[in-house]
C-alpha cells in the first residue's frame, strides 16, 4: 500500500510541474475583405481582420506581395514623395496658411502599410505612382500561443485616381415661402452619390444645375475652390446674397468656416487649403461622409421665380399661397447643400444653379 501511495504522490508532483497551455490562436483568422478596391491617390484604411477568439495582443506583418501572375513584387512597398498631414487641419487654430503649413510635410511613404497591432491596411497617396492594378497580400500573425502564415490574405485592386468624389447627397433646391418663416419645397435637383447617373454630367459640364471643373493646375501643391451660386440661367449672385444656414445660436457647416483665406469677388467666394482633399475638415461633422456636408441659403430678395419655365416642366400651379401681399411677388429662396470631395490640387470651380429662378 505504501508503494501505491508513493507512486500517486510522484504522479501528482510531476503533473503540477507541467505548464498549462497559454492563449489561443485560431486556424480561421481571416480578412473581412477578400477584395479591397483602392482608388489611387487617396488615403484609406481597411477594417481590422477577424481574429476568431485568438488571444490578444496579436502581432501582424506583411510577409510578401504577389502580382496577378503570382510573382513576388515590391511595387506597393516602394517609397515615393507624398505630401502628408502630420496632424489634422483645424480651422479653429489653423487660421493662416503659415500655421496650417506647419502640419504638412513631404515624406517618402509606401503605397501600403499594415498596422502591426490592429492588422488594418492603410493605403497612401503613393498609390498614384503604382503602375499595375492587381495584387495578393500574404501576411503573418502571431501571439503568445503561436503564429499563422496567411497566404493570399486579401486581394488588392487599384482603381483609377478620382479627382472628385461624391460621398453624400447634394441638393439644389428652390424653396417657396408662405410667410412667417414657413417654406415649402418648390423643386429639388439632387446628386446622391458616386453611382448617381448625374455624376458624369456634373463633371463634363452638361448637368442642368451643378457643375464641378478644374480651371487651373495652379497651385501645384495646394487647392483653391471657387463657389458660384447662380440662377437657373447661370447668372451668378453676388456672394452677399449667399448666407450661412442658421442652426440655433450658430450655423450649419459651411466652407467659409472650414478653409483658409476666403476671397470674395462679384460672382463667388474662393476657399483655400494648403493641400487636398477639399474639404479637409468638418467643424460640425468631424469624420465620415458627413465631413463633406456644407449648407447655405440665399436671401429672399436674390431671385424671382420663373413661373413660365416651372409650369412648362411641371404643369399649372396655384401660386396664391406664396404671393407676398406687399410686393405681389412669389416669396422664394435657395437651399444649398454641397456633398463633394475634391482630391486633386489646383484651382477648381463648383457652380450650383437654382431651379426655376431668375436673378433680380
Amino acid at each position: 500500500m505504501k508503494k501505491i501511495i508513493y507512486f500517486l504522490m510522484i504522479t501528482v508532483f510531476v503533473s503540477s510541474c507541467e505548464q498549462p497551455e497559454v492563449g489561443y490562436i485560431s486556424d480561421n483568422i481571416h480578412s473581412l475583405q477578400d477584395n479591397i478596391d483602392v482608388p489611387r491617390g487617396v488615403f484609406i484604411t481597411s477594417p481590422p481582420p477577424a481574429s476568431e477568439g485568438s488571444t490578444y495582443p496579436l502581432e501582424w506583418k506583411i510577409t510578401s506581395i504577389t502580382d496577378k501572375d503570382g510573382k513576388v513584387t515590391t511595387e506597393l512597398q516602394e517609397e515615393h514623395d507624398i505630401l502628408t498631414w502630420l496632424k489634422p487641419f483645424d480651422p479653429n487654430t489653423d487660421t493662416t496658411l503659415e500655421l496650417a503649413m506647419k502640419k504638412l510635410e513631404i515624406s517618402k511613404q509606401p503605397s501600403i502599410l499594415m498596422n502591426p497591432v490592429s492588422g488594418q491596411f492603410a493605403f497612401t497617396q503613393a498609390t498614384r505612382m503604382v503602375v499595375n492594378d492587381d495584387f495578393d497580400v500574404n501576411v503573418n500573425v502571431k501571439n503568445v500561443r503561436g503564429e499563422r502564415q496567411l497566404d493570399k490574405f486579401t486581394h488588392i485592386k487599384l482603381r483609377p485616381f478620382k479627382q472628385v468624389e461624391f460621398p453624400t447627397e447634394m441638393r439644389s433646391r428652390l424653396q417657396l415661402g408662405k410667410g412667417a418663416g414657413v417654406w415649402d419645397i418648390g423643386s429639388t435637383y439632387t446628386v446622391l452619390n458616386d453611382n448617381d447617373p448625374e455624376v458624369p454630367k456634373v463633371l463634363n459640364g452638361t448637368s442642368r444645375y451643378i457643375t464641378i471643373k478644374k480651371v487651373s493646375d495652379e497651385p501645384k501643391q495646394a487647392i483653391k475652390v471657387k463657389m458660384i451660386i447662380a440662377d437657373s440661367y447661370g447668372v451668378a449672385l453676388d456672394p452677399s446674397k449667399v448666407l450661412f444656414y442658421p442652426d440655433g445660436a450658430s450655423y450649419l457647416q459651411n466652407y467659409h468656416d472650414n478653409s483658409i483665406g476666403v476671397v470674395n469677388d462679384a460672382e463667388g467666394s474662393t476657399f483655400g487649403l494648403p493641400a487636398p482633399p477639399f474639404p479637409q475638415y468638418g467643424r460640425t461633422y468631424s469624420s465620415g461622409t458627413n465631413s463633406y456636408l456644407m449648407y447655405y441659403l440665399t436671401t429672399d430678395d436674390a431671385f424671382t421665380v420663373d413661373k413660365v419655365a416651372y409650369e412648362a416642366d411641371n404643369g399649372l400651379k396655384n401660386w396664391s399661397a406664396y404671393i407676398d401681399p406687399s410686393t405681389g411677388e412669389i416669396r422664394n429662396r435657395a437651399y444649398i447643400r454641397w456633398g463633394v470631395k475634391i482630391n486633386d490640387t489646383g484651382t477648381w470651380e463648383i457652380k450650383m444653379k437654382i431651379p426655376y429662378t431668375k436673378k433680380k
